[in-house]
């Protein structure tokens, strides 16, 4: 329980640095469901944190992070 708590602070930490930045997102949805979101890192809640784009806010758990539904990658 304590290691996964470690690990929840560390996305945490990973997501504050990136706050106000321009992200790209990989997003598992099941069943082979793929869905690529880009937008501005803006806002982080205990639970959630909020991305940006078109003018469209949606919000996204940490968990997803741990459990690798949703990965971060490079800008192009």
């Amino acid at each position: 329980m304590r290691k996964a708590k470690l690990q929840l602070e560390a996305v945490k930490a990973a997501l504050e640095k990136m706050r106000g930045e321009y992200v790209v997102m990989n997003i598992n949805r099941g069943r082979n469901k793929f869905e690529r979101a880009e937008g501005v890192l803006t806002d982080l809640y205990p639970s959630i944190f909020t991305v940006v784009s078109a003018g469209k806010v949606t919000s996204y758990s940490y968990n997803d992070i741990l459990s690798l539904n949703i990965r971060f990658c490079a800008k192009k």
